[in-house]
């Protein structure tokens, strides 16, 4: 029996898919589409949440330079 394919729904189930891309083997639309998805918005998390540290070093800097 053929395993079933899903769309991805954690990023590690994302990488997956895109191991296969690298690999050159198939991947079915949904698979694709949803690791995209993923992918994408775990770039956007990463990227405000390197946003709010760098405001919060930023705003404590007085502080400790006293």
């Amino acid at each position: 029996m053929a395993k079933r394919s899903s769309t991805p729904t954690t990023i590690a189930q994302a990488l997956q898919c895109v191991r296969k891309v690298r690999q050159g083997k198939a991947c079915t639309m949904n698979e694709m589409k949803g690791a995209l998805i993923l992918l994408d918005d775990a770039r956007k998390t990463s990227l405000g949440t390197i946003r709010n540290l760098k405001d919060k070093i930023k705003f404590m800097l007085p502080f400790t330079n006293r």
